[in-house]
């Protein structure tokens, strides 16, 4: 290939990977902070724009210095994407279907699953040594499966109006949404 059109390649691949970096950093910060932080704020509504941008901003910094010392932690790709499926998977796959199928499931519930899920992933990662190992994912499936089950039984049930407005949304009815309390 000649040397122009492998800078023009090469430099169009970087485009690419940069902005999808960029894409998923944006999106992790306002998940992080509408979803998590948003939720712990005594009040949200309170912040004006102008606090909400420079919030959201902080967030992206944050979020990018992980990812540099993630990046320059690991050096090598494959390994990387390795570990990110892996606890996708393991602190992921059981909240989400535990939310499809069963309905005494709770957002505590999913919550607990998430974090233990996750963790019992990254901790069999280390014991085991092995990246490319498939046990990490299994025990954390089934250590998400047991919070998952646990703290949902040991939570209140999932509000009536809010079980509603789930089978509303999920049949695809057009109907105008029915206000759903919050707590």
């Amino acid at each position: 290939m000649p040397a122009a059109l492998a800078g023009l390649v090469l430099a169009a691949a970087l485009a690419a990977v940069m902005s999808t970096s960029s894409g998923a950093l944006i999106a992790t910060a306002t998940v992080f902070g509408q979803d998590i932080l948003g939720r712990l704020r005594r009040s949200p509504g309170a912040t004006t724009e102008d606090a909400h941008v420079r919030g959201n901003r902080w967030l992206v910094a944050v979020f990018g210095i992980v990812m540099i010392i993630i990046a320059a932690v690991l050096k090598d790709v494959v390994a990387a994407l390795t570990i990110a499926y892996d606890i996708l998977v393991g602190g992921l796959l059981i909240p989400i279907l535990g939310g499809l199928v069963w309905r005494r499931g709770t957002n505590v519930g999913a919550l607990v699953a998430i974090g233990l899920g996750m963790v019992a992933t990254l901790v069999t990662m280390a014991v085991v040594g092995d990246v490319y190992a498939n046990e990490p994912v299994y025990v954390g499936l089934g250590a998400g499966l047991v919070g998952y089950v646990v703290a949902s039984l040991l939570s209140p049930p999932t509000p009536a109006a809010v079980l509603a407005e789930w089978d509303r949304r999920s049949k695809g009815d057009a109907e105008v949404p029915v206000p759903v309390p919050t707590s």
